[in-house]
């Protein structure tokens, strides 16, 4: 018995994976009659739908798939699209990465994930690693600061979408939340709820979205005649180490704030061990609203009021969009997706 199982498991692994040649020999059809059919071209020429429907059957009961490898050098494509993200364990990169490999996967598509660790150089080594796995796009959130590296890829004739990040220097094209609105809808909110010391904790100030961001959080107290303490912005990574010492040194100014805008949820992560570690109350004692939404903070107590960003369209967009530059279909338009204040807990009504 022992001897006739051995005998049958070698039969098979000698079989190796199913090939159009088999199917041939299997079904008695030539080789091109198989190829054209398994390649959607059985109405061009002209194959009866008997046929088409025998070959098909027959493909799938043996598990037949197509060698998308040989497949993307016959026409110069690997079907794989590069993606690189700044902090794969930022939730909000975790989550787009997600949603971009489900919508390119329905188009048939792989993903090659890289993390540049917010890092310049890490950048463009891992650039060079994916343009060596002739990827056929690219989607970026890159580090900010420089983008030569990037226009010298353009230059290539390599196709590149920017999300989350981009450069308003490059004609690059980038799907991006509104950073300016989310930013100033939440500043105003809490103006409205009495609050005129508020402290901002950046990113990378380097970086566009940062700017943005910053731009909104000081228009927002422009257009309420409020001043702006220099002091109270503060910080310049997207880090929870960022986060809490910036919280630290802002807590102990002479006149510390009585609200904290954080500007992603590593730095809001940080944000939250200061307080606990000088035993503040949120909101009654320091409010706090968190660029960036996430399950968690619902579950809180209190529960933290946010800024969501729609990382689902974007990366759906994203996707799409580097699919067109991939099939020369048109020229790409950037595009900025609204984003949505959740309100909370976690800010306190200074006017009740």
């Amino acid at each position: 018995m022992l001897w006739e199982v051995c005998v049958t498991l070698r039969s098979q692994s000698n079989k190796g994976m199913p090939t159009l040649k088999q199917i041939s020999k299997d079904l008695n059809v030539s080789i091109s009659i198989v190829s054209r059919i398994l390649n959607g071209k059985a109405k061009e020429f002209r194959i009866s739908n008997a046929t088409v429907e025998i070959v098909l059957k027959h493909a799938k009961e043996i598990g037949y798939a197509p060698n998308l490898i040989a497949k993307g050098l016959q026409a110069s494509q690997t079907f794989t699209i590069g993606l690189m993200v700044p902090n794969i364990a930022n939730p909000f990169f975790a989550i787009m990465a997600k949603n971009i490999e489900k919508r390119a996967f329905k188009s048939k598509y792989s993903i090659i994930l890289v993390d540049s660790n917010e890092n310049i150089e890490i950048e463009k080594q891992q650039l060079n690693n994916l343009l060596g796995r002739k990827v056929d796009g690219l989607i970026v959130a890159p580090v900010g600061g420089n983008c030569q590296h990037f226009i010298k890829i353009v230059k290539q004739k390599i196709p590149l979408i920017f999300v989350d990040r981009y450069f308003t220097e490059s004609t690059i094209p980038y799907i991006t939340s509104n950073n300016y609105q989310g930013c100033y809808d939440a500043t105003k909110h809490l103006i409205e709820m009495g609050h005129s010391h508020i402290g901002l904790i950046c990113g990378n100030n380097a970086n566009e979205l940062v700017q943005e961001r910053t731009r909104g959080y000081h228009e927002a107290h422009q257009d309420n005649a409020l001043p702006i303490s220099p002091n109270l912005t503060i910080g310049n990574t997207f880090s929870t180490e960022n986060g809490f010492d910036s919280t630290q040194k802002l807590l102990q100014l002479d006149t510390p704030p009585t609200a904290i805008l954080a500007m992603n949820n590593l730095i809001g992560f940080g944000v939250l061990q200061a307080i606990n570690e000088h035993n503040l109350v949120i909101p009654s004692q320091l409010s706090l609203v968190i660029f960036d939404d996430h399950p968690y903070l619902s579950l809180l107590s209190p529960s933290i009021t946010a800024i969501k960003q729609n990382s689902e369209k974007i990366g759906e967009m994203a996707v799409k969009a580097i699919l067109k530059e991939i099939n020369n279909e048109c020229d790409i338009q950037s595009k900025q997706i609204p984003t949505t204040l959740i309100l909370r807990d976690s800010v306190f009504n200074l006017k009740a």
